[in-house]
């Protein structure tokens, strides 16, 4: 039997695919399953450093080793939790021919050119994914109530994370800046992330960034 670790499949690509596939079965014809693979190719390829590591290729060279051992080894090679996502994904259709047809999508989707958000809009999985220190602001210092005003939430946090502030600081004024940039019409925002991130408006985002920007001139600027 080849030797495995459960991780392989239980998280990463092959998980975030089937996943995908799952997410499509289960939306009852509310979502297309092209269009959630092409929100996944778009996600990989958003960052330079995921291209890197994980090529869309490699996902899909990934999928077609999967069906390769599901159809040499059987179900009970994998862990529970995998075949299960993959069970109901996959309906009545084998197990090693579903992970091929999703190799081969992948594929396809990889050829084209990328997704725009105005015909694809940020589907909620993905804004966690593209912009998680944005999800987990609004979780630690707002949607609890405890700060009165978005200006008082920050300074909480600043006062909080200071003085090992850096990475923390850098993440979530890059998760700023990158919505403001990607989204700048009212709209585009509106349609893609304040739908899943409801306090992240224009104004919001842009007081973070100056209030970070602000603390790091005033405390780490090393004069």
């Amino acid at each position: 039997m080849i030797s495995h670790t459960g991780t392989l499949f239980n998280d990463g690509p092959v998980r975030r695919v089937v996943e995908a596939a799952l997410r499509a079965q289960e939306s009852q014809g509310a979502l297309d399953l092209n269009d959630e693979l092409r929100r996944f190719v778009r996600t990989t390829c958003a960052a330079d450093t995921s291209r890197w590591l994980f090529p869309v290729a490699s996902v899909a060279a990934l999928l077609d080793h999967t069906a390769d051992l599901f159809r040499s080894e059987g179900a009970a090679f994998f862990p529970r939790t995998f075949t299960e996502r993959l069970d109901k994904a996959r309906d009545d259709v084998p197990g090693d021919e579903y992970l091929r047809t999703l190799a081969s999508l992948i594929r396809v989707v990889d050829q084209e050119p990328d997704a725009g958000f105005a015909d694809l809009s940020l589907a909620d999985w993905e804004a966690a994914a593209r912009f998680p220190e944005l999800f987990g602001f609004g979780a630690n210092w707002i949607y609890d109530g405890e700060y009165p005003l978005l200006s008082d939430s920050i300074a909480a946090f600043i006062e909080a994370e200071h003085p090992f502030c850096s990475e923390t600081f850098s993440r979530l004024a890059a998760d700023a800046q990158s919505v403001l940039v990607l989204f700048p019409e009212p709209a585009a925002l509106s349609a893609n992330v304040t739908r899943w991130i409801p306090w992240a408006s224009h104004d919001a985002l842009r007081e973070i960034t100056r209030r970070i920007d602000d603390h790091m001139r005033t405390e780490h600027s090393g004069s």
